[in-house]
């Protein structure tokens, strides 16, 4: 996990556009919001995750991202009682581009992501403790050129993530808008 994150921020630190994707200072980093939800198997409870996320996107090429994420999640178990918690959620990762389509200046497109990090779960029962986390999914969507305007391109991605913690797997939807300057 340590080494995987270590790969992500010398990746980003010698970050370069090798690839012409149309935009003619290189492809812009992109900042987005993201509300996603799923299931995860939390201190060995099935928990219901509604998530509020914030991310930054840096493209190494016009096919290859490397991303950070902070989310904020609240958890809620899957029969009524009176567990329930939060957790503060720090995410990294690569995205590759498998398909993709431009049209003017729409490209559609579906990537292929992977990564891990850290939450911090505060839970009514069992209290607070800090677990690791990774995921692989898939993201599908749009984004949209724009050359007059300060923000050149907005995104929206439908994201589809295997999520994996100590206690087992679960799966986590959700949807993510960004901007680039």
């Amino acid at each position: 996990m340590v080494k995987t994150l270590a790969v992500l921020l010398a990746l980003c630190a010698v970050a370069h556009a090798d690839d012409d994707d149309g935009l003619d200072d290189g492809p812009p980093t992109l900042l987005g919001v993201r509300i996603a939800g799923g299931r995860l198997p939390i201190f060995h409870e099935d928990m219901s995750t509604l998530g509020l996320g914030l991310g930054l996107d840096h493209p190494i090429t016009s096919r290859l991202h490397v991303f950070g994420e902070y989310e904020y999640v609240w958890l809620s178990p899957e029969e009524v009682s009176m567990q329930h918690g939060t957790a503060h959620r720090v995410l990294a990762g690569l995205r590759a581009t498998l398909v993709q389509k431009r049209e003017h200046n729409l490209r559609s497109f579906i990537d292929v992501e992977g990564g891990g990090g850290m939450a911090i779960v505060n839970d009514t029962v069992m209290g607070t403790r800090a677990m690791q986390t990774g995921f692989t999914g898939l993201r599908a969507g749009f984004d949209f050129l724009a050359d007059d305007s300060p923000s050149r391109v907005f995104e929206i991605d439908l994201i589809v993530r295997a999520v994996f913690v100590p206690e087992g797997s679960g799966v986590m939807t959700g949807v993510d808008l960004q901007w680039g300057n």
